[in-house]
């Protein structure tokens, strides 16, 4: 498995990918090609691969990453868990807005007939 990036996010799917969830620094990557490659190839839209990703990441720190101490010094990991969670959470509600509210289900019992209208004579 292996990690790349060129430093410029228009040469390549990967690398825009690599840019926007801020996976570039390739001695820390989070993410391996293949993984990124797989969102890729999974979705047309850069909107659901983000979400996969974001979600792949907030994971990935929450397996890899404990609580670390030493002397009085600690390091967490829960905060950049939670950005993670946050930023995934974000593109799944982009993925669920269509911008078209939902028609209503019209059940009821109809309340309307012909010449309901018509002024009565008398």
């Amino acid at each position: 498995m292996s990690a790349t990036y060129s430093g410029d996010p228009s040469s390549s799917a990967l690398d825009r990918l690599r840019f926007i969830l801020g996976d570039t620094d390739m001695k820390a990557a989070t993410l391996q090609n293949e993984e990124i490659n797989y969102a890729i190839n999974l979705y047309t839209d850069d909107v659901s691969r983000l979400a996969l990703l974001f979600r792949q990441m907030a994971t990935n720190f929450g397996i890899k990453i404990a609580k670390r101490t030493l002397g009085p010094q600690s390091e967490d990991s829960t905060s950049r868990i939670k950005y993670f969670e946050k930023q995934a959470e974000l593109y799944e509600k982009r993925l669920a807005y269509t911008g078209t509210p939902p028609l209503p289900a019209y059940d009821g019992e109809k309340v309307f007939y012909v010449g309901m209208m018509t002024p009565e004579e008398g």
